[in-house]
């Protein structure tokens, strides 16, 4: 009897002590992806990266492109005491992969609603990349009176999409973008509707987490490059060039480059730019977006 009892105390202490050693089960929680962060910002000085903003985040931009060229030196102040053409853009962070913007240039008073989705990431040690689609719609509200149509007029309205790869080497120091583009009614002045595809490219090396120096192409590869502005007619647009550099501070952003490219808003960027790209050509032009 006493065996007995020695063995139900040394089998009840041996469970407690498994129960004790032993944690609760419960439900393992999936581990937690965070999305892949190559470029520092949705937006490079002309195109877009595959960055979006935060949900519930707002992004304001403002971008110059001065129209005199930086060789008529002092006169003009190399370029800068001159007219321009302007941009202002808001942005909104829908989700963390969707955004849309609403911006408008002084250039046929030109308003573009636009919406970026982060479609794929491709996770690798070596060559991460990420893509995104952006797509939007633009109408120019400023035609001469003597076309007889109103600013909302059908006419008016263009139509792009781009879809946009993005990839960082040398350990997040070198990035790569390559943006191919498709713009529907390039010119609302034409009688048939044309359109216009391009090859954007550009290319940004980071020196640290404020400076970074890039390089923008755009080549068109078919469709329209002709004029934009009615006052144009019968000039070619050329392929767009930029070079500068980036500070980032405090939430904002700062693109400081030279340029043969005045157009800002998407449906005018896309066709091409208004001058060579030959050194006489180059204007200044700069950009600052705030992330709030």
């Amino acid at each position: 009897m006493q065996k007995i009892a020695i063995l139900i105390c040394v089998s009840v202490l041996w469970l407690s002590i498994e129960c004790i050693a032993q944690p609760k089960w419960q439900r393992s929680e999936p581990p937690k992806t965070v999305d892949l962060a190559l470029f520092h910002s949705p937006m490079t000085a002309n195109f877009p990266t595959t960055e979006t903003l935060g949900k519930g985040d707002f992004m304001y931009e403002i971008s110059h492109r001065f129209l005199p060229a930086i060789k008529e030196g002092f006169r003009a102040f190399w370029g800068i005491d001159g007219p321009a053409q302007i941009r202002t853009a808001i942005s909104y962070g829908i989700t963390n992969k969707i955004m849309v913007s609403l911006g408008h240039s002084n250039l046929l008073d030109n308003m573009d609603l636009q919406l970026k989705l982060k479609l794929f990431q491709i996770r690798s040690e070596t060559l991460p990349g990420v893509i995104a689609i952006r797509g939007g719609i633009a109408v120019n509200t400023e035609v001469p009176e003597s076309l007889n149509r109103g600013s909302l007029a059908g006419e008016n309205f263009q139509y792009y999409t781009q879809l946009v790869y993005n990839t960082m080497l040398f350990n997040k120091k070198f990035g790569i973008g390559i943006v191919p583009s498709y713009l529907y009614n390039s010119n609302i002045f034409t009688v048939e509707n044309q359109y216009t595809f391009t090859l954007g490219n550009y290319y940004q090396f980071y020196l640290n987490q404020m400076w970074s120096f890039w390089l923008e192409l755009n080549p068109i590869i078919s469709g329209y490059q002709g004029f934009v502005r009615a006052d144009e007619l019968g000039t070619k647009s050329h392929n767009h060039f930029a070079t500068g550099l980036d500070i980032e501070t405090g939430g904002h952003v700062f693109h400081l480059f030279v340029t043969n490219n005045s157009r800002i808003n998407p449906s005018q960027f896309i066709v091409g730019s208004d001058k060579s790209a030959e050194i006489d050509h180059l204007r200044l032009g700069f950009g600052i977006t705030r992330h709030f």
